[in-house]
C-alpha cells in the first residue's frame, strides 16, 4: 500500500467514527443537532479529503466542504453531492462552532444520506485507482 493509499484509507475509517457517533447521537434521540450535524459534517470532510489525498490532490487546513467539492471538481473529479447542498453543513464544522452563525435546517435523514453518497463515492474512487 503506497502512502497515498494509506492516508486514504485512514481518513475513511476517521469517517467512519464520525458515521458511526453520528447514527448513535440520532438513535439516542436526545443529542442537540449542533453535536449530529458535526459528526456529519466531519464524516462527510473524511471522505472527501480521502478521495482527494488518493488522487495526490493537495489541500489546505479547511473544513468548508463547498470548497473541498470545488477543488475536487477543478482537478476534473465531481463530488456527487452539489457543492451548495454541502455548504448547509458548514455551520457544523470547528472553525464555525464558535462563531454567531444560524444553524442550518437540513435534517437528519439528509445528513445521513450525504454521509452514505460520499462514503460509497470514496470507497469507490479509493478502488479505481488502485486498481489503475
Amino acid at each position: 500500500m503506497n502512502t497515498h493509499s494509506a492516508q486514504a484509507a485512514a481518513l475513511i475509517q476517521a469517517g467512519e467514527r464520525d458515521e458511526l457517533a453520528f447514527d448513535l447521537l440520532c438513535e439516542s434521540g436526545k443529542a442537540p443537532l449542533e453535536i449530529i450535524g458535526f459528526h456529519a459534517q466531519q464524516a462527510c470532510e473524511k471522505f472527501i479529503k480521502a478521495v482527494l489525498v488518493i488522487h495526490g490532490i493537495v489541500f489546505g487546513r479547511t473544513h468548508d466542504l463547498a470548497a473541498l467539492a470545488g477543488l475536487s471538481f477543478a482537478h476534473g473529479i465531481q463530488v456527487p453531492i452539489d457543492k451548495n447542498a454541502l455548504r448547509v453543513l458548514n455551520c457544523f464544522a470547528v472553525q464555525f462552532r464558535y462563531e454567531s452563525r444560524r444553524i442550518s435546517t437540513v435534517n437528519q435523514a439528509d445528513m445521513a444520506a450525504m454521509i452514505a453518497t460520499l462514503k460509497s463515492w470514496a470507497e469507490q474512487e479509493i478502488l479505481d485507482c488502485i486498481n489503475q
